[in-house]
């Protein structure tokens, strides 16, 4: 139903030139929530090794927090999954390690303004 609201925005602001996936996923987004193409997807899904880790993070104080870390995180290659939680003051996140790597999930952190706690 998100995408459908995204679309219907997209839809009426938009130029016919701007119309487009790649926009309607940076859209989505930008907004705070998680979104990829088909074509990700399956790319993750072939990835026969991910790995998890949680992060401990300080200075989030609410929903707008976890949003923030959930969208410098997806900015990253190879994240299949990102789940932040104010109220434990956790990030955890499922990736391909073949493509990104622990350091740049905790610098992606980092450049959002938190504390990542070692």
């Amino acid at each position: 139903m998100r995408v459908t609201i995204a679309k219907k925005f997209l839809n009426h602001y938009s130029t016919d030139k701007m119309k487009s996936t790649t926009l309607l996923i940076l859209m989505i987004t930008f907004i705070g929530f998680a979104c990829s193409s088909k074509q990700t997807e399956r790319t993750h899904k072939k990835s026969a090794t991910t790995a998890e880790v949680i992060y401990q993070v300080e200075g989030m104080t609410c929903e707008h927090c976890e949003m923030s870390i959930q969208k410098g995180i997806n900015r990253l290659e190879g994240i299949a999954k990102v789940v932040a939680n104010h109220k434990d003051s956790t990030a955890r996140v499922v990736f391909d390690p073949s493509i990104t790597d622990k350091k740049q999930i905790a610098e992606a952190i980092k450049k959002r303004g938190y504390k990542v706690v070692e």
